[in-house]
């Protein structure tokens, strides 16, 4: 079996910072039954909407990120001054709709200003992604999957409340009921709008599990990332590519680590939903790429204008990996967040994004991957403006810190990093 990639390095660095933060107005009742009726499957099969790299490319959805994890450098000014440079090349984010090349395709440019397919570039030849995965169907609700194709798991219905204007930090744990070890090939997610703002799922590690449904206030999540998304309100997938797929041992333990975010007037009681599909003939296993920089340090407003920022890093992995999604996550004072792939000394846009809750995601879904050569890296930045009193720095609420995410998946799993 190939290695899987870890947070724990990133997340011992995250400890170490410390953070403290506050749920207010948010009641978690725990419990240890499972999730409220099970609904019979009627979701199509994974993948049945991919579209394939070359000829003509997909519409861009607006993608998202989500999470934790790295460092990088950075500039800052206060007033009105620049907001620093950031990493840029290849195809830029305001081409939306731009024809691709004869190998790269063509694709209608991201929602919120993201790049289309990169003309004449077989490597970065791509389509859009949708909600940080490969793509999102209209649902209100996600159905049970057959017993046979995979199972799901859910927050119960009413024990999670949201009081107005405040946000909640919850973490919920359920151990799966497979008995022999088992391939996931496929994630499917569903958020209760108007208050979800992102969802991680960790596998969790031997010292890192809690009795089955455990319920419970949370700030940062810890075990091995496999899945997020901040698109609330639709379906979305994540389809590895054929053979590709994530071992799961009996009986593993899956953490949600949840951020709710109550912007109206009355107490809402989300729910999140996560199916895991099966998989067959798989030969390779996949892993997450994430970088998180802890660097943000956004100086306040002056009579001059608002204190800007842009945080910058790199992230590398072994020659040979095979990327097929890549997108990105911070807060609302982001104004714009890229990653960029270097080769040979030429940086191309695979991600450029003004919308900050619903990023943009490109993807490779095969069989022409974005595979590393020799010397190949990608790097991320993030620009920020602060309107407000106070500096604002990193953490998680995203009414008062940042994050600056690059989030990427690979096969076969390696030791791919980010600084």
């Amino acid at each position: 079996m190939v290695r899987r990639t870890t947070l724990a390095g990133a997340w011992a660095a995250l400890r170490g910072a410390a953070f403290a933060f506050l749920v207010a107005g948010c009641t978690a009742t725990p419990t240890s039954t499972p999730p409220g009726t099970q609904v019979p499957s009627s979701n199509p099969g994974p993948g049945s909407d991919q579209s394939s790299s070359g000829g003509t490319g997909a519409p861009s959805v607006s993608g998202s990120g989500g999470g934790h994890g790295g460092s990088g450098s950075v500039t800052s000014t206060s007033g009105a001054g620049t907001s620093g440079t950031s990493p840029s090349g290849g195809s830029s984010g305001a081409s939306a709709g731009a024809s691709g090349g004869s190998s790269g395709g063509s694709a209608a440019g991201a929602q919120d200003g993201g790049p289309s397919a990169d003309a004449g570039a077989t490597r970065l030849g791509s389509v859009a992604g949708c909600g940080q995965g490969t793509s999102c169907m209209a649902g209100n609700d996600l159905a049970v999957p057959a017993s046979a194709d995979g199972f799901q798991l859910a927050t119960p219905a009413n024990a999670i409340t949201v009081q107005p204007g405040q946000e909640a930090f919850l973490c919920y744990y359920r151990t799966l009921p497979n008995t022999s070890a088992i391939d996931v090939s496929a994630f499917q997610s569903w958020m209760t709008p108007g208050s979800s703002h992102h969802f991680i799922a960790y596998q969790q590690t031997s010292g890192t599990t809690q009795p089955d449904g455990t319920l419970i206030n949370c700030t940062f999540g810890g075990g091995t990332w496999i899945y997020a998304t901040s698109l609330p309100g639709v379906i979305v997938e994540m389809q590895m590519p054929t053979g590709v797929g994530l071992p799961m041992a009996a009986n593993t333990q899956i953490m949600l680590n949840m951020h709710f975010i109550n912007p109206g007037s009355q107490p809402v009681s989300p729910v999140v939903k996560m199916n895991l599909l099966y998989g067959k003939n798989i030969k390779y296993t996949a892993a997450s790429m994430t970088s998180f920089n802890p660097t943000i340090d956004i100086p306040p407003a002056t009579a001059a204008g608002p204190g800007t920022q842009t945080v910058t890093g790199t992230c590398t992995a072994p020659v040979g990996s095979n990327f097929f999604v890549v997108t990105s996550h911070t807060h609302k004072h982001a104004t714009l967040a890229e990653v960029n792939f270097v080769s040979n000394g030429v940086s191309q846009n695979l991600v450029h994004t003004t919308d900050w809750e619903h990023p943009d995601a490109r993807m490779w879904p095969g069989p022409n991957f974005l595979t590393i050569q020799q010397g190949d890296s990608f790097t991320y930045s993030c620009s920020y403006e602060n309107t407000g009193t106070s500096a604002v720095t990193v953490g998680e609420t995203a009414a008062n810190n940042e994050m600056c995410m690059a989030i990427a998946y690979y096969f076969p799993a390696s030791n791919a990093s980010c600084r």
